[in-house]
């Protein structure tokens, strides 16, 4: 039998802690050798700004839009909490500088009430400009009745809209439409006379939400029968964000409200929304109140509340990107996107996640959300932030 020469001498050496000298010199080399800070370019961070913050006042649900001028307008709710009792205000601000300063509170309109459960609620406000240039801000609103069920107190829900011809400077009167519903996206304008309006309820037989489309054919003035863009049971799918493509491809991305960490859905219409394909789950995983737009590039922008199911916190908001190559695709699997986080609400009662965002220039953003984080209630926040974050 063959044996290796001085094995247990080799052993030895290691056994009563003896090392070579160039391995000891390389542990102390490496001994001193401090943690450096990761410093990111401007390009890789997101700057964050508070807008408006009233300790007494719970400010939410931001919508903001970008006029051909370059004004910023920002529409939001103020009210006494997340869900109101007492009162609520719609309210619009002006900024011309690109959300470096804004104008002083403008308050469309207002409700309140010393009846429980009698609250007039202005809901959850949009802002857009249109084709022919005016600007249109858009509501839901009901009677806030907390003793009855969601299905029975949103049966009266109607849309408002209020119109601006002077950039935002005055609105019209509240004008009340037809569509029924609840959070309703923007407008989506087929042509000059065909507008698209989504608004969720809930099923008549079980309460599960569904997600609809209503159709005006003479440019918001009438209303006719709404469509189903998604209807599946066991599912609570809401808050649509609808995009059009240049082919006229419309993608409809909404909140799956389950609570158990569902991703968002999409459903997809080739025929102007008339029928719907879907609902199909995207990448975006336990997505909440998405909103969606096309970017100069051509990429499709999502901003969310990530939520990933009960017992954990709704403290994140995320944005995602994604091709129209990867938004046409049916299968989750075959989607591609990448996900950038844009804050986190550290207050022991979180509560943040809807927002509105516009490009201010091509790969540069501006985006606004409602957070509570360090504040008693919630306030509103601007962010900066360039696509090559992503």
């Amino acid at each position: 039998m063959r044996h290796l020469p001085h094995l247990s001498c080799v052993f030895s050496v290691f056994l009563v802690g003896a090392v070579p000298d160039g391995f000891a010199q390389e542990r102390a080399s490496q001994a001193i050798v401090p943690a450096k800070p990761v410093q990111q370019p401007p390009s890789k961070t997101v700057r964050r700004f508070v807008i408006c913050r009233d300790d007494d006042v719970h400010e939410c649900f931001p919508s903001l839009c970008k006029t051909t001028s370059g004004r910023l307008i920002l529409a939001y709710r103020e009210s006494d909490e997340h869900q109101p009792r007492k009162y609520t205000r719609l309210i619009v601000r002006l900024s011309d500088d690109n959300g470096a300063s804004w104008s002083g509170r403008y308050v469309l309109k207002s409700t309140q009430s010393d009846v429980p459960d009698g609250l007039y609620k202005l809901n959850c406000p949009k802002v857009q400009q249109l084709q022919d240039g005016r600007l249109l801000y858009l509501c839901d609103a009901f009677v806030n009745d907390l003793s009855k069920r969601r299905r029975d107190r949103y049966v009266g829900a109607r849309i408002l809209f209020w119109f601006s011809d002077d950039n935002g400077t005055s609105w019209s009167e509240a004008i009340e439409t037809d569509v029924g519903g609840v959070m309703p996206d923007e407008v989506v304008e087929l042509d000059a006379r065909t507008w698209l309006l989504a608004t969720h309820l809930p099923d008549a037989k079980d309460g599960h939400l569904v997600q609809y489309v209503t159709r005006s054919t003479d440019g918001g003035k009438t209303w006719g029968q709404r469509s189903v863009i998604a209807d599946r049971k066991g599912y609570n799918l809401c808050e649509a964000s609808i995009i059009k493509l240049s082919d006229g491809l419309l993608i409809c991305y909404m909140r799956e409200n389950s609570g158990l960490g569902r991703p968002i859905y999409k459903s997809l219409s080739s025929d102007g929304g008339r029928t719907w394909d879907g609902p199909h789950a995207t990448q975006i995983d336990g997505g909440h109140r998405p909103v969606a737009h096309l970017t100069a590039d051509g990429r499709i922008l999502v901003a969310y509340r990530y939520y990933p199911g009960r017992g954990v916190g709704m403290r994140n908001t995320f944005m995602y990107a994604e091709s129209q190559a990867s938004a046409r695709q049916r299968e989750r699997s075959k989607q591609r996107g990448r996900i950038r986080p844009l804050d986190y609400d550290a207050h022991a009662h979180p509560d943040s996640g809807y927002t509105g965002w516009v490009e201010l220039a091509p790969g540069e953003f501006y985006a606004v959300n409602y957070i509570r984080d360090d504040a008693p209630m919630a306030q509103i926040r601007g962010y900066r932030f360039a696509i090559s974050a992503f």
